[in-house]
């Protein structure tokens, strides 16, 4: 049975939360501006000679202090033919991508507008006992490349604001910078600098005088340069994000696995076990390799082998005290409970169906179960699907609810035990490829990297934005 479902209520509910801020923001904005020309006569100049401009949902703050040091550098005589080659390489670069840039838009504009169309979703009805997700592939050819209104909140995590506005900032001062050197460098005067906030965005700007009398030539050079310094800047961006391993590698070390630069909560299985914790190093999980995030992912989640092999000595030697069987749990997601320790103890079985279950402790099974030495010198368990896996042993798996995982993490400070959730246990960690090298903080490459990638999305969303031959825009 296929059911109609509406789009999901709380991007409904964010928008909403967004748009009563920025109305309130707005207004009081305006309500202040009105305020401040009454009672402060600096304040009042200020309007008056264009420095201060305040509308609903714009604010312009122009300065004429860098007008100066822009005509100086830009029409020093030892660097106005340097710059003059530098924006002919503007000119002909904006040229050549105008129109594949043009054509671009048009096929997002089409992409998108098909989307916006399909206002429901098909999804499968599932009975409401069940306790798995349910995973909905899109048919919709995704685009790798797309441009998008950002909106704090709704589509940026809060914790990205600071990089992107950063970003978005320090792009567009130097799309105008290109603009403010040009014309220096083509003596025209430069009249002003100022930063601008457009809605939620910040945003800089250049005034240039009688642009438009200049000859056709010089116009094209100085319009192209804010485009031209945007495609500079994206790709110097793109080169220090490409590079970004070797660079810092000094101070942040990598290549030794994945470590914890933050967590929300950290669960054991053993009163013995290390907890997760900041700088904790993981290099593999149940003998699978991580040395990425994505890697993390896979072999926490990908649960191939869940048995172990022992031999009758090593199941002796690792049972604990035994209680009658209880099955716990909801219906569809029990557990066999037979352990009076539940704390270090698990309810295990072999993989003969009419085999009867063992109390055994996690720790000595895993320790009664090494097989080589791995990655870092620590202990890993031979793992098995059933006895076929073990030549000399049987294959004892321990009873565990549908979405439980029993990870055994090589880490850093020693084996780290965990029984539960895979996904939750995802949730709650926020690993890194870098390790500690230094005095320097380790969310220092996340948040460097982060801000790099809006210097490259940002700066080349401007260059294509402004390459459109329209009013208002340099194209």
């Amino acid at each position: 049975m296929m059911v109609l479902m509406p789009p999901p209520l709380i991007l409904w509910e964010s928008i909403q939360n967004f748009a009563a801020f920025f109305i309130f923001f707005w207004l009081l904005a305006v309500v202040a501006h009105h305020m401040f020309c009454r009672k402060f006569t600096w304040y009042q100049n200020k309007v008056l000679q264009g420095s201060i401009q305040v509308s609903f949902g714009r604010i312009y703050l122009t300065s004429h202090s860098l007008n100066a040091p822009i005509q100086a550098i830009g029409s020093w005589p030892r660097l106005v033919k340097l710059w003059r080659i530098w924006f002919i390489c503007g000119v002909i670069v904006s040229s050549i991508l105008i129109i594949p840039v043009f054509l671009f838009l048009i096929y997002l504009f089409i992409g998108h507008t098909v989307r916006l169309m399909r206002w429901y979703y098909v999804v499968p009805v599932s009975s409401v006992s069940s306790a798995s997700p349910i995973f909905v592939p899109s048919t919709t050819p995704s685009v790798s490349v797309s441009l998008m209104p950002i909106v704090p909140g709704v589509n940026l995590p809060v914790p990205n604001i600071l990089p992107f506005f950063i970003s978005l900032l320090f792009s567009t001062f130097f799309h105008e910078l290109g603009h403010g050197l040009s014309a220096a460098s083509e003596y025209t005067d430069v009249d002003g600098v100022g930063v601008a906030l457009l809605g939620v965005f910040p945003a800089a700007f250049v005034v240039v005088k009688n642009l438009d009398s200049q000859a056709l030539a010089r116009q094209l050079r100085i319009m192209a340069a804010g485009v031209w310094h945007n495609i500079v800047l994206a790709v110097f961006a793109a080169f220090l994000l490409w590079n970004m391993p070797a660079i810092i590698n000094p101070f942040f070390p990598q290549g030794r696995g994945v470590t914890i630069v933050g967590l929300i909560e950290s669960r054991a299985v053993s009163n013995h076990t290390i907890a997760f914790h900041r700088g904790m190093e993981i290099y593999s999980i149940n003998n699978c390799s991580v040395s990425s995030p994505k890697s993390l992912e896979r072999c926490s989640i990908n649960y191939t082998k869940p048995g172990f092999c022992l031999s009758v000595d090593q199941m002796k030697q690792a049972r604990d005290d035994f209680l009658p069987p209880v099955q716990v749990g909801s219906t569809g997601s029990t557990v066999l409970e037979c352990c009076k320790n539940l704390s270090s103890s698990l309810c295990f079985r072999e993989d003969a169906a009419i085999s009867s279950p063992e109390c055994l402790q996690v720790r000595k099974v895993i320790q009664g179960t090494t097989s080589s030495q791995p990655r870092q010198h620590q202990p890993i368990p031979r793992r098995c699907n059933s006895s076929l896996d073990c030549s000399d042993s049987q294959c004892y798996i321990p009873y565990l609810g549908s979405s439980e995982r029993l990870l055994i993490f090589n880490t850093s400070t020693g084996p780290v035990l965990f029984v539960g959730d895979s996904y939750g246990l995802l949730r709650s960690l926020r690993v890194s490829i870098y390790a500690q090298g230094s005095w320097l903080p380790l969310w220092l490459p996340d948040v460097l990297e982060m801000t790099l990638k809006y210097f490259v999305s940002i700066s080349a969303a401007l260059a294509v934005l402004n390459l459109v031959p329209s009013f208002g825009l340099d194209g």
